[in-house]
């Protein structure tokens, strides 16, 4: 009879520890809420459409347009290094605000591509040829911005689905450039996106609270207007809104992959402030480099092109 008893208890117990680390499993894997906006099907078809247009002695040139999440066609510039034939790291460049995808061409893409890495760059939400009239991704409509950031990162996170199917791309080697804009896009992307690999982010900052009541970016200052005139909510408001695209909730998922911050020492565009911000919530391994802004720049946002590219190419040289 007491050999029962114990056997009843013994499978009591066993039972209880199923279920109790059956609960204990299923918390385990419950996700940050920030992270569900980024969400996407990856099962779902990018329909891409390849257009082989003139390119260089060192890269051809393809027209790109695949599909994203909320049925969104996505036109990229993809720069296949030669010689062809062989696989390759590829870097994603992403441009700065009221740019567009060819600006790549202007901030290192040549020097890039002679290194010997691939090229991938997409044009953002509202930008390049995805601009619709009377809509920014900048803009005192705080709910379509944070929309159109959401929907920029997940473009790029189809854009490394895409990569990934190229026979000439190292999957395992995919990393990212951005400045200015294209920096804080960034220090989102690939905080949710554990393919991005060594990235650097370049003028970029954190926290949009002090980037709208400190920057001297022309739809910060108007912000700064309709909220002084009452037009607007506070800015402390609209920075709540924007919690699930700040920057600062996301930049400390990088590690423990390795994060390169270039920045200026005096940046007015994306203040030093937020610059200071975003590293600090950046973990280890992370490396910062300041540089002077470009001379004549009265916002001091512009980097040093050859040292900004530099620091880039050693960096990739050695993580990447």
């Amino acid at each position: 009879m007491r050999n029962r008893s114990y056997g009843i208890i013994a499978a009591a117990a066993i039972a209880f520890s199923v279920v109790l680390l059956g609960t204990v499993g299923k918390a385990a894997v419950v996700r940050d809420p920030l992270m569900k906006p980024f969400e996407y099907d990856k099962r779902a078809p990018l329909n891409a459409r390849w257009q082989e247009l003139p390119g260089s002695p060192f890269y051809n040139l393809y027209k790109i347009v695949y599909e994203s999440k909320n049925g969104e066609k996505v036109p990229a510039l993809y720069y296949e290094a030669k010689p062809v034939g062989r696989k390759r790291p590829c870097i994603i460049m992403q441009h700065g605000y009221s740019g567009n995808k060819t600006d790549v061409k202007s901030f290192g893409l040549l020097d890039i591509v002679r290194a010997g890495y691939n090229v991938f760059a997409i044009d953002a939400q509202y930008h390049g040829e995805r601009s619709v009239k009377g809509k920014d991704i900048f803009s005192a409509d705080i709910g379509s911005d944070a929309k159109a950031i959401v929907q920029t990162v997940v473009d790029l996170r189809r854009g490394v689905d895409l990569l990934e199917t190229r026979k000439e791309v190292d999957p395992k080697r995919i990393s990212y450039i951005g400045v200015s804009m294209g920096g804080i896009l960034g220090s989102i992307f690939a905080g949710v996106d554990q393919r991005v690999k060594a990235p650097v982010l370049v003028v970029g900052g954190g926290d949009w609270k002090t980037l709208v009541n400190e920057s001297e970016i022309g739809p910060a200052r108007y912000l700064r207007f309709l909220e002084k005139n009452g037009q607007i909510e506070s800015v402390d408001k609209l920075a709540e809104r924007m919690k699930y695209v700040e920057p600062l909730n996301h930049v400390w998922r990088i590690s423990p992959r390795p994060v390169l911050f270039i920045n200026n020492t005096t940046d007015k565009i994306v203040p030093v402030s937020t610059n200071k911000l975003l590293q600090a919530k950046a973990r280890e391994p992370k490396k910062i480099v300041w540089l002077n802004g470009v001379p004549g720049d009265p916002t001091g946002h512009i980097p040093p092109l050859d040292k900004m590219i530099s620091e880039a190419l050693n960096w990739w040289k050695e993580k990447l």
